[in-house]
């Protein structure tokens, strides 16, 4: 699973929990960085799935 994580601040750019940020977002696959973030900074969390290919997916060929 991976992880949005969002500041308060939409124009921090910098490392916190060794995770970089960029206007205010960064990304962790660490559930343990993640709740720490939430919890101790108060920072918000979108999930987002990991997008996979599909198996056997073939191009149309067109």
């Amino acid at each position: 699973m991976k992880y949005k994580i969002l500041t308060p601040n939409e124009q921090y750019e910098g490392v916190t929990e060794g995770i970089p940020f960029a206007a205010g977002v960064g990304y962790t696959d660490d559930k343990n960085v993640k709740d720490s973030l939430v919890n101790n900074y108060g920072y918000k969390c979108e999930e987002k799935a990991e997008e996979k290919p599909k198996k056997g997916a073939k191009s149309s060929g067109k």
